[in-house]
């Protein structure tokens, strides 16, 4: 059996909406990926309403996608698949909420950090151009280690980066076809 783990944990600078807005992006992933996941199919009428009762700016910056039914598909784009919501990071907002000076702290152990860069794209316009670094592991139980790491630089219009191995990987077949 093998343990995998993808841990970060940085700092971003945010306004203040964009603050309220990170907490509210948070919260409603939590409240998706357990109150509504054993709704029945006519349990749409609830996500819509939860929907509606979402700020303005929520709904602004994930608004409804006029060939989906559910509400929410917008936001679900943040994530590569849907069916595993949750950033799995922990938030916490720190500094003056009347001024400017406001840091959004993300940490976590089994953070999805494609979602988090997404995330940050759509949410904290303010701090970008942005990037974050992140670790990843495993642990087997024969005790045999592997560790590697990666990185996001998030603009207004691209996330770059990746994992260091496909970074390395790339590196490598650049070298290679420049020898031959």
């Amino acid at each position: 059996m093998t343990n995998n783990f993808v841990r970060t944990a940085f700092a971003i600078p945010v306004m203040p909406h964009e603050a309220l807005l990170l907490e509210e992006c948070f919260a409603v992933a939590d409240e998706l990926s357990s109150d509504f996941a054993e709704l029945p199919i006519d349990g749409m009428q609830t996500v819509k309403a939860y929907y509606a009762s979402r700020s303005d700016a929520f709904k602004i910056t994930f608004p409804k996608k006029p060939e989906e039914d559910d509400p929410f598909a917008g936001f679900f784009d943040l994530w590569s698949d849907p069916g595993f919501l949750g950033f799995d990071a922990d938030l916490s907002i720190r500094g003056d909420p009347e001024g400017k000076a406001q840091f959004a702290f993300i940490s976590g152990h089994d953070v999805d950090v494609p979602s988090i860069a997404s995330l940050i794209q759509k949410v904290c316009k303010s701090a970008l151009p942005f990037g974050f670094q992140w670790a990843e592991g495993n642990e087997e139980d024969d005790g045999c280690r592997s560790f590697a790491g990666g990185y996001y630089v998030i603009s207004d219009t691209e996330i770059f980066g990746g994992p260091t191995r496909w970074l390395m990987n790339e590196t490598l077949h650049t070298l290679r076809a420049g020898a031959a």
